[in-house]
């Protein structure tokens, strides 16, 4: 019970949290009044009273003789209602918020972010003054449902430079490199589903992996990449749909990905399945190209993601993926519909 609470609004905050966690959809039936009076360590009058105002404020609904049931639609998802309660020092959507809250003066070590004095300030300056002089369509209008073709043309270039065969088309742009990780998971994962991530990696795809109720399994992390044997026994042991890694300028350990741990990665990725996303927002960082997962798979298991949040502007908002062109198709009409709609 909630300190300062009574045992009704105990049991009341209790049902309200697993229909926000909904782990009560709309139609479950709830305990009946003895076995959650039971479950509580609390009166049955008590449930009973708890149930009333529930049904009062529209919560739930009484069937004579047969008991409450959730009453519809779905309640927005609510996820610090997720999975059990945790300190704020390791609640990844806590940490999230945090980084983006905390004062322009406070250190944000795994964020990889630059100063602002660091970031392209006069080239955007000059972008902006010639796009203010675009002509309307430019200003106003939708882009294409892949993004601006211009952009995805020098991008398909840049790729063709560190060995990634991409066509334009199997280029397609979002707001950011989250955003195109949560467009890939919604296409690809279903609640309950395993992913891998690096031990240690980036805190946000924590937070971002709990919203779409991911399983998480995290593997060692070396000088050369992932620890392959922790690696290949995850893969027998939880059967993972993803894997999340950057290959070049690991975040937050700095390390690179070598050739020989690349290709058994990629062997036992083959043999189980896995769908890997290269992270590879730092790739403008490297004085020697580490070794791209994408590059040796050809785009075929890989799919790669890139930002400008880190070399340009975090407020320009433009991140992309590399995949099979099918594989853009489906994310973007992959309900609900989250293409990237503005140019770039």
């Amino acid at each position: 019970m909630k300190q300062g609470g009574t045992r009704i609004d105990a049991v009341m905050a209790q049902v309200r949290s697993r229909i926000a966690s909904r782990a009560y959809s709309p139609g479950t039936r709830l305990p009946s009044v003895r076995a959650q009076a039971a479950a509580m360590g609390v009166s049955v009058s008590t449930v009973v009273e708890a149930y009333e105002r529930l049904a009062a404020e529209g919560s739930i609904t009484s069937r004579p003789g047969s008991g409450f049931y959730v009453a519809g639609p779905v309640a927005p998802l609510a996820l610090t209602e997720i999975g059990p309660r945790l300190d704020r020092e390791i609640d990844p959507l806590w940490v999230s918020r945090q980084s983006l809250e905390a004062a322009s003066d406070a250190l944000r070590p795994g964020c990889g972010w630059l100063p602002a004095d660091w970031m392209y300030e006069a080239g955007i300056r000059r972008a902006l003054r010639a796009l203010a002089k675009a002509d309307s369509v430019a200003l106003t209008e939708y882009a294409t449902p892949l993004g601006h073709p211009g952009l995805r043309q020098v991008l398909s270039r840049r790729l063709a430079a560190a060995g990634i065969d991409t066509a334009p088309e199997q280029l397609m742009l979002t707001e950011s490199g989250t955003q195109a990780i949560d467009l890939i998971c919604r296409f690809l994962l279903e609640p309950g589903d395993t992913v891998l991530v690096d031990d240690p990696c980036y805190f946000n795809f924590h937070a971002l992996l709990k919203a779409h109720r991911a399983r998480v399994v995290s593997v060692p992390y070396t000088p050369n990449g992932p620890d392959v044997a922790r690696f290949e026994a995850a893969l027998r042991e939880r059967a993972p749909r993803l894997y999340i890694t950057n290959s070049g300028i690991h975040n937050p350990t700095g390390a690179t990905l070598s050739p020989l741990v690349a290709h058994r990665l990629l062997k036992a990725a083959d043999g189980a399945g896995l769908v890997i996303v290269e992270d590879d927002i730092f790739a403008d960082f490297e004085h020697t190209p580490a070794p791209r997962l994408a590059a040796f798979d050809g785009l075929s298991r890989v799919i790669q993601i890139g930002s400008f949040s880190q070399t340009i502007s975090a407020s320009l908002r433009c991140g992309f993926t590399a995949a099979p062109a099918d594989r853009n198709d489906s994310c973007l009409f992959h309900p609900p519909h989250a293409a990237p709609e503005r140019p770039a």
